[in-house]
């Protein structure tokens, strides 16, 4: 019987260290799901996670994670960041903010200080107070399930402005690492931004949400924000400008359609001489295609790379390669510009089912403000870039319907802007009903009802753009002949093609100047000129 006793702790311990040794080889897999989401979620934004390497041991592992940031600020901010993840395999944990707890691991995250160098170290450790920057708990569930909790620490920075936070935790959890479903909390205690002419103080903050699922980079679900007394004071004012802020999403999909809603509300509005005490707006859309929005969002992120690869400075431009370079990623931006183009009209947007409906409303002592916007879109087809840029005001009338409202309290109105009213009232565009200014549009095709009178969708416009502009009107080809049109379809904007358009009696000449000036940016990038160099010369 005593021998029995003596050998059941070393079982136990030979079974754990079995099975710990088991959910460790697990791990290493659940990771790299994880980042692999992340990437996608994070593509848009340019930030790139890797994990770099990973020592598996019988109770314990240790994974080296990379955060890449391509796109400013953070790229020159940051650069690359290496995460240390000390990894305690399960199934069974002591300690960490729970006596005891079960999963398959658990992860504890810091960032690499010595993998940064000098500079970005001591001015981490100066902002952070010698605290790490980053601090975070994760135990991964025997499900694919995790629970998580992190803090970033209060941090000072004085760098021409000063900013101060305390703590942000974030805490959650998540029912699957594959699809990111699950529930997120941050709290955000104050944050001070300062200058010696202007502050913003937000005292705190607080997010909850739901995440249901991710389209396209885009996490779906509901969440709500509360910010309440924000602080805004403006540079040669000496009262500050307070509000308490709220914002509310939702989003879902059904039958492969995302419909989603947007709330904002400002209140308690303060400091602004009563010209605003309340600010509503909400924003509902539907009718939009699921995998066009996944397919967008992969062309998005692609364009943003593109975009973060391209350097124009003299020595990226010096060399033929890098001068090959650039030209090759200027010819994948307008590749994925033009394909941008065709999934949204030809997948993303739904004819007569794609919708957008805001509200904004405005409340002061003097009275109210109430903007109606409800539009469905009517498109049919998928034009090109080139088609776009010669679209006229018709041509864009034709892909909505629905209705514009506006009814607002002419006191509302800042001191001298009923001066800036009075041409579009005497337009008709809007009419004044007692104390009110009111506008009703109602939208059909090449068709427009403007304050019950009827005219084309052109007329409209033309009341909206300010002269000169070239909106106000038009041919829908800009003036340039049917032949030379699908010479530029066909070979694009050569010197050639320019030259065609100077001589022909039927091109305006704004529409040559305008063609010609970005034929030269074209051939400026082909050539390997920085457009800034070719500014410089000509202002010269």
């Amino acid at each position: 019987m005593k021998k029995l006793l003596l050998s059941a702790p070393v079982v136990l311990l030979v079974a754990w260290g079995g099975a710990s040794w088991f959910i460790g080889q697990q791990t290493e897999a659940s990771i790299k799901q994880f980042l692999d989401q992340q990437n996608q979620a994070s593509a848009r934004s340019g930030l790139h996670q890797e994990l770099v390497s990973y020592e598996k041991g019988l109770l314990s592992s240790k994974a080296i994670t990379k955060m890449t940031f391509d796109a400013p600020p953070f790229n020159e901010w940051v650069g690359e960041v290496q995460v240390i993840n000390s990894i305690q395999n399960g199934p069974v944990f002591f300690g960490g903010g729970s006596p005891l707890q079960f999963g398959s691991a658990r992860v504890d995250t810091q960032l690499d200080m010595d993998s940064l160098d000098e500079e970005k170290r001591q001015w981490l450790t100066t902002a952070f107070e010698g605290k790490p920057p980053v601090e975070g708990h994760t135990v991964l569930g025997f499900g694919g399930n995790a629970d998580y909790d992190f803090t970033i620490n209060p941090m000072k920075v004085d760098n021409g402005a000063t900013i101060v936070t305390d703590a942000i935790t974030m805490q959650g959890s998540s029912t699957s690492t594959a699809d990111m479903q699950g529930t997120i909390s941050i709290t955000a205690g104050k944050v001070e931004i300062r200058d010696d002419a202007s502050q913003i103080s937000i005292p705190s903050a607080q997010l909850e949400g739901e995440v249901t699922g991710m389209v396209g980079g885009q996490a779906l679900g509901n969440f709500d924000l509360k910010v309440p007394g924000v602080s805004i004071l403006a540079a040669g004012t000496t009262v500050p400008t307070t509000f308490d802020l709220a914002m509310q999403t939702g989003s879902d999909v059904k039958d492969n359609e995302l419909a989603g809603k947007l709330t904002m509300q400002a209140s308690n509005i303060q400091g602004v001489e009563d010209a605003l005490s309340k600010l509503d707006f909400s924003m509902d859309m539907a009718g939009l295609d699921v995998a066009g929005l996944e397919e967008l969002g992969k062309l998005q992120a692609d364009m943003q790379s593109h975009q973060n690869q391209m350097v124009w400075n003299a020595d990226a431009m010096e060399t033929p390669e890098g001068q090959q370079k650039q030209q090759e990623l200027m010819e994948k931006i307008n590749q994925t510009a033009e394909r941008v183009m065709q999934v949204a009209f030809g997948k993303v947007l739904k004819t007569n089912k794609s919708h957008l409906h805001s509200v904004l409303k405005a409340e002061s002592a003097k009275g109210g403000i109430n903007a109606d916007i409800d539009l469905t879109y009517t498109g049919e087809g998928v034009p090109s870039l080139m088609e776009l840029a010669t679209y006229t005001p018709n041509d864009w009338g034709q892909m909505l319907k629905g209705k514009i409202a506006l009814d607002a309290d002419k006191a509302m109105l800042p001191e001298g802007f009923d001066m800036l009213v009075m041409p579009y009232e005497e337009q008709g565009l809007i009419k004044m009903e007692g104390g009110k200014l009111k506008s009703d549009i109602e939208l059909a095709g090449e068709n427009v009802t403007l304050n019950g009178k009827s005219m084309p969708f052109a007329d409209l416009m033309q009341m909206l753009a300010p002269q000169g502009t070239g909106i106000e009107g038009g041919d829908p080809d800009m003036g340039i002949p049917e032949d030379l049109m699908q010479k530029i379809e066909q070979e694009g904007l050569t010197p050639e093609v320019i030259q065609l358009l100077e001589e022909s009696d039927d091109v305006p000449r704004e529409t040559v100047e305008m063609l010609r000036q970005l034929q030269q940016i074209q051939q400026d990038v082909q050539d390997g000129k920085m457009p800034e160099e070719d500014q410089k010369g000509t202002q010269e």
